[in-house]
């Protein structure tokens, strides 16, 4: 049988809470150690399971308004098609 739709949010609704009271009380009575730990490794397995990876390239660089130059270069390397469906491209440039 199909939940309704007043069902399905009340029951979200409560779920979200009780994630949320554990979260508080993890946080509040896990000692720091424990905590880092805990996400050291949650973080690991999520990376595990994600098989993305995640490259962001500044389009200006700290020296007041200029423009990156691998910026340009990628800008240019990418089609206009990829580009504009592309989610998320960033990076960063190092030397030698």
């Amino acid at each position: 049988m199909m939940m309704m739709k007043g069902e399905l949010w009340s029951n979200l609704g409560s779920t979200m809470a009780a994630i949320m009271f554990v979260y508080a009380m993890f946080r509040q009575y896990f000692p720091p150690q424990l905590q880092d730990y805990i996400f050291q490794y949650s973080k690991k397995l999520s990376n595990f399971m994600y098989p993305y990876i995640h490259i962001t390239f500044d389009e200006f660089t700290g020296e007041k308004i200029k423009k990156s130059e691998a910026f340009s270069v990628i800008q240019n390397y990418l089609s206009d098609k990829s580009s504009a469906n592309a989610k998320r491209l960033k990076a960063d440039v190092v030397k030698d």
